[in-house]
């Protein structure tokens, strides 16, 4: 679970101005990263890029359609981790970690093995499947932002305001979510609204855990930057990073954090759209 943790906290260097090459932590989108002989790093990834690396990489290496080519005079130190590319190591390249190479040549075997054979195998098929819901979740997070962003904000500020009624609310929400349905079936007419009425708990609970996120992101930079400028991308973004990291939590306290959140932003979903006395027009503020 580490190796998961150091491969993905990188990411959280996307919320910031790209690093130069002598950050600890290199982090490109549709760009290469060239790691000099002289150079060295604790972590490098790339998304849709090539790293190339001459010098030293304490910790791990990273690429998600793209490749990874080490020189002879590259060490790497932790493990090298590429999904769609190649990794070419060259005669005096030094690796001491695992390299997990994922393409076209090599899935069916690799899924074979993790079916089959080796159960370590496992891991990494789960660090495909978990990246990749990641990159689902954070792509409708940023098309939610773009298209709602007062809803969302509408939403945030009513969790924020109202902690306590949006988790009993969820709560409660989602113990009566099944006798519901149950209504609905016995019901010639709740038959044809049973897709509808799953649709729209789905968005509800997506809806509220990217207001939840929001939240996050935005105490934590408020917190650690003094002149944060708010922006409800990054703010969002770093907030489903965190919760990421922290569903990782062993003997499963990530996974009841989780659902307490989730609970908590469906909650203020139906508070917004359903609780009159938040949703009342504010009064003009004087000499206005």
């Amino acid at each position: 679970m580490r190796n998961k943790f150091i491969a993905f906290i990188v990411l959280l260097a996307l919320l910031f101005a790209a690093s130069d090459i002598y950050a600890q932590n290199i982090v490109r989108i549709g760009r290469d990263i060239d790691i000099g002989e002289e150079q060295r790093a604790d972590n490098a990834f790339v998304i849709d890029g090539q790293i190339t690396v001459s010098g030293l990489v304490e910790k791990n290496l990273v690429t998600v359609g793209g490749s990874v080519v080490l020189t002879n005079t590259a060490v790497v130190r932790g493990n090298i981790f590429c999904i769609g590319g190649v990794v070419v190591q060259g005669n005096g390249a030094q690796i001491y970690g695992r390299v997990t190479e994922v393409n076209s040549s090599n899935i069916f075997a690799a899924l074979s093995s993790a079916f089959y054979e080796e159960n370590d195998e496992w891991s990494w098929l789960a660090d495909i499947i978990s990246f990749c819901f990641f990159l689902m979740l954070a792509a409708l997070a940023m098309l939610m932002v773009f298209l709602f962003p007062r809803p969302l904000n509408k939403v945030a500020d009513c969790i924020r305001e109202n902690k306590f009624k949006s988790f009993f609310g969820g709560a409660a929400a989602t113990v009566m979510t099944v006798p519901f349905f149950m209504l609905l079936i016995f019901s010639f007419i709740g038959i044809a609204l049973i897709p509808l009425a799953f649709l729209f708990i789905l968005l509800a609970f997506m809806f509220g855990f990217i207001a939840v996120s929001a939240l996050l992101g935005k105490f934590i930079l408020t917190k650690t930057f003094r002149h944060h400028k708010q922006s409800l991308i990054r703010e969002t973004l770093l907030g489903l990073i965190l919760w990421w990291i922290i569903g990782w939590l062993p003997f499963y306290f990530g996974m009841f954090i989780k659902a307490v959140v989730i609970t908590v932003g469906f909650g203020g979903v139906l508070l917004t759209i359903f609780y009159r006395g938040y949703n009342r027009q504010e009064p003009p503020v004087a000499g206005t």
